[in-house]
């Protein structure tokens, strides 16, 4: 068992729903809301210990719907695609690591919310996902779980939350608590998760200054694991990959009139590392690679 301390509200990035459905006003009851996004990530050149270096692009897609209930709850669901590009160059053909090119990952996922009374709620988010190289054996890409966990609204400027995930699949079970934040410090400050789609996901703590017209400015980073199956061709027929790093990033965002938003990053990844496991799991390489730029573009539409 792996124990993986990674993406806080790691489900939501499925949902394309605003992630303060989750700890923001009850949705009225019969009215739905839906929600499309499109993010596209490029991650510069990283030199690799391992000699060589890796790029990678991102681009995802998601669609999402949330309906309120009775008395304060809400249920919905999401799809996503997003498709991961690794290019790796230099490597040496002794002792390098170079063991796949691009993964698809396809998500489907469901979330609850119980309100408990106007300032408290339970939440539950299943999903079932299949990442994994072209070819790959599609059992061995699946993984499903779910997250859980209570929120409470102290006030308009301050709800706070804990809970706990489980996932099973890809030769791994992992476990991680997320911890829910919505502070509003002053007039133009506040600290959050951020939920907005990015290089993160909606993983992690950032900062929000909302002091200018039009714009929000945020500071903030998280942390990602992103684990896949391989198809049988290369060093490890059969068997799992693994990225993980933190992400720090800037954010630039603003939303329209049409209940379109667009939020713009730039930022770098760091602690960045590569593995590579058999078909049973068992660790075969690993490498580290060092800080390299990142871009991301966003954009979401609201109806």
């Amino acid at each position: 068992m792996q124990t993986r301390f990674l993406s806080l509200l790691c489900l939501l990035t499925a949902t394309a729903i605003p992630a303060t459905a989750q700890m923001g006003p009850p949705i009225p009851a019969g009215k739905t809301y839906y929600a499309a996004e499109v993010v596209g990530v490029y991650q510069d050149s990283a030199d690799l210990d391992a000699g060589g270096d890796v790029s990678i692009h991102r681009l995802g897609f998601k669609f999402g719907a949330i309906r309120g209930l009775e008395d304060g709850s809400s249920i919905g669901g999401g799809l996503s695609y997003t498709m991961f590009g690794y290019s790796f160059e230099g490597v040496p053909a002794v002792g390098g690591f170079s063991p796949w090119e691009d993964i698809d990952q396809m998500q489907v996922s469901l979330q609850y919310r119980y309100a408990i009374d106007r300032e408290s709620s339970l939440f539950l988010m299943p999903s079932l996902t299949s990442t994994g190289e072209s070819g790959a054996d599609f059992s061995d890409t699946i993984e499903f779980g779910a997250i859980f966990g209570y929120t409470k609204t102290f006030s308009r400027e301050l709800t706070l939350g804990i809970g706990g995930g489980a996932f099973y699949g890809l030769e791994d079970t992992s476990g991680f608590p997320v911890i829910f934040v919505y502070w509003q410090m002053s007039e133009n400050w506040r600290l959050s998760n951020p939920f907005r789609p990015g290089p993160s996901g909606p993983a992690g703590l950032e900062f929000v200054y909302t002091g200018l017209t039009g714009w929000e400015i945020g500071f903030g980073g998280g942390y990602r694991v992103n684990r896949f199956a391989l198809n049988d061709v290369g060093p490890a027929p059969d068997g799992f990959g693994q990225n993980e790093g933190a992400a720090a990033f800037v954010r630039a965002s603003r939303d329209f009139e049409n209940g379109g938003s667009l939020d713009l990053y730039v930022g770098t990844v760091v602690g960045g590392e590569l593995e590579l496991e058999d078909s049973s799991g068992r660790l075969l390489a690993r490498t580290d690679y060092d800080p390299s730029l990142l871009l991301a573009l966003a954009y979401t539409q609201r109806w």
